[in-house]
C-alpha cells in the first residue's frame, strides 16, 4: 500500500515539494497509530481481586482443552494426564477438589453402569472460548465450554448441558470444573 501511495505523489508530483523524511515519518507514525492496544474488561468483587481484568486468551490454550476433553471422552486418562499438571483438581458438582484416581474410579463404575444398561453418552462441543486471567500477570486462561450430552438406552433417552471450565497455564490443565442443566424438552 505504502508503494502505491508513493507511485501515486511522484505521478503527481507532489513528491517533489514534500520532504522524505517528514513522509517517512508521518507514515510511520500513521502505522502506529493504528494498532490497537490490548483492552481489558471485567468486574470482579473477590476481596484483594477488585481491579482485576480479563481478556480475550489464546487458540493454544482452546486447542489443549478440546485435546483434553476428547481424551477423556475416549477414557484415554493417560492421554489426558499429559495435558495437566501433576497437582490438577477436578471440581464435579459438589464443590470438593478431586484427584485422577476418584476421576478414573467414578468413570470406570459409571461406563459399568452404562454397559450393563446398553446405554451410550455421546457429546457435542456447542461453544468454545477463552478469556485470559490477570493479563501480564498470571499467564492463566479459562477456557469455557458448552457441551451438549445425550444419554440413550433402549429405555432411556436424556439430554443435558454441562458447561465446563478448563484452567490453562503453560499449555497444562490445572484445574477443571463442570456443572450440568437438563434440557427440558417441549412435552414435558
Amino acid at each position: 500500500m505504502a508503494l502505491l501511495f508513493t507511485l501515486f505523489l511522484k505521478k503527481s508530483n507532489i513528491m517533489e515539494k514534500l520532504n522524505i523524511k517528514y513522509f517517512t515519518a508521518f507514515l510511520v507514525l500513521f502505522i502506529i497509530g493504528c494498532e490497537t492496544p490490548v483492552k481489558t474488561v471485567g468486574f470482579n468483587t473477590w476481596e484483594n481481586y477488585s481491579d482485576s481484568k480479563f481478556t480475550i486468551g489464546s487458540e493454544e490454550s482452546i486447542e489443549t482443552a478440546l485435546s483434553f476433553n476428547e481424551a477423556w471422552d475416549n477414557r484415554d486418562f493417560e492421554e489426558a494426564k499429559s495435558l495437566s499438571t501433576d497437582s490438577i483438581r477436578f471440581v464435579i458438582g459438589d464443590g470438593i477438589p478431586r484427584d485422577w484416581d476418584y476421576v478414573i474410579e467414578v468413570n470406570n463404575y459409571r461406563d459399568s453402569v452404562r454397559a450393563a444398561n446398553g446405554a451410550t453418552v455421546e457429546s457435542e462441543i456447542k461453544r468454545i472460548f477463552s478469556i485470559q486471567l490477570e493479563p501480564n500477570k498470571t499467564g492463566t486462561e479459562a477456557v469455557h465450554a458448552s457441551i451438549v450430552y445425550t444419554y440413550e438406552s433402549d429405555t432411556e433417552y436424556n439430554q443435558w448441558r454441562q458447561y465446563e471450565t478448563f484452567f490453562i497455564r503453560d499449555g497444562l490443565v490445572r484445574r477443571w470444573s463442570a456443572t450440568g442443566q437438563d434440557i427440558v424438552e417441549d412435552d414435558e
